[in-house]
């Protein structure tokens, strides 16, 4: 842990249990030597599939962690690289059986006391939007088998449908890093908390704070999970996040920062 605002800290917990939880999903709710979920089918397909999944994040993923890319520039290329993977996928997954098959043997784990928190939420009544860019199918079919999927938990993401062996989705409106914003959010699910008085923000990238409306964000409470690039990147987090956690921090920390 590296740096905590007090102030902000102190402000969230005035509310009580009047609020919501907004989290990311890879490497956020999941360690950060966890595969992506976008990489779990790949991983498992093999072949063809996964030398171009791997060559795509080889290129990619660096700018992604790059903050001097001015960023109009890099909301384009963080969409041109969301939509050639999920082209790349759309292509190569055929049901949801491949979706099952591709989890069993994935490394993918939730990080410490992750799975206590989901349960905590559920049993205090607080509703959790996991937002990501990742496959939605995945997420989905994992905390089912984490026995995670609680009630309370809304999951907005990119989701392939299936008919007669092919998978479709939206290509022109996926969910990348650079746009999962908070009107990304159902309306359904946004009547349910409008009227809560605060938010607890999760992400492990700083364009995770898009997830939550700027008018809203001083009553909200961000975290920033920092595991790679830290040097770099730690004044930039410091900036931008209330409570930044490095070295695979998990969310035992969190409850102890939050008591």
């Amino acid at each position: 842990m590296i740096y905590v605002n007090t102030e902000k800290i102190n402000k969230f917990k005035k509310i009580g249990n009047d609020y919501y939880v907004i989290a990311d999903f890879d490497h956020t709710l999941t360690t950060s030597k966890s595969t992506a979920s976008m990489g779990i089918i790949p991983k498992y397909l093999g072949g063809e599939v996964l030398k171009q999944r791997l060559a795509l994040y080889e290129h990619y993923r660096p700018l992604e962690l790059d903050y001097s890319i001015e960023e109009n520039e890099k909301q384009k290329i963080m969409k041109e690289w969301a939509t050639k993977s999920f082209t790349l996928l759309s292509k190569s997954i055929k049901s949801n059986e491949t979706v099952k098959n591709a989890l069993k043997g994935a490394n993918l784990c939730l990080k410490e006391g992750a799975e206590d928190f989901l349960k905590e939420m559920y049993e205090i009544d607080i509703p959790v939007i996991i937002m990501s860019a990742g496959v939605g199918n995945i997420i989905e079919e994992f905390l089912k088998e984490q026995n995670c999927l609680y009630k309370n938990i809304y999951i907005v993401s990119n989701f392939f449908e299936f008919s007669d062996e092919k998978a479709y989705l939206d290509i022109k409106n996926i969910i990348a890093t650079s746009n999962k914003e908070y009107s990304r959010i159902p309306k359904e699910v946004q009547d349910k908390i409008k009227e809560r008085k605060g938010s607890l923000l999760l992400g492990d990238l700083i364009e995770d704070l898009k997830m939550q409306k700027k008018e809203n964000l001083e009553r909200t409470l961000t975290i920033g999970f920092l595991d790679e690039n830290i040097e770099e990147g730690l004044e930039k987090y410091n900036k931008n996040f209330d409570i930044v956690l490095t070295n695979n921090s998990n969310f035992n920390d969190i409850k102890n920062v939050l008591k």
